[in-house]
């Protein structure tokens, strides 16, 4: 993985369903904060959603049925993530 001064570059890891690791990507993470205030209205969205809704985003069903870890993701409350895709 190369080096990155963005800090919203997050490194992801996959794994297949039997537990080996398949390959390794730079995924942008584009949401710091869980709660947005705009115009008096507050819009939530948690961090496992945003980490959801990124890799689709950035990856499609490339990656459908293994299981994709971050351990440093870009956000307010940050700590390892590991969700089934």
């Amino acid at each position: 993985m190369g080096y990155s001064t963005n800090d919203r570059m997050v490194r992801v890891d996959f794994f297949k369903e039997s537990g080996k690791w398949y390959a390794s990507e730079a995924l942008l993470w584009d949401r710091y904060e869980t709660h947005k205030v705009k115009n008096l209205k507050v819009d939530v969205e948690l961090i496992h959603d945003t980490f959801k809704r990124c890799l689709q985003k950035q990856f499609g069903f490339r990656y459908k049925g293994m299981t994709a870890v971050c351990l440093e993701p870009y956000h307010e409350y940050a700590h390892p993530l590991m969700i089934r895709i």
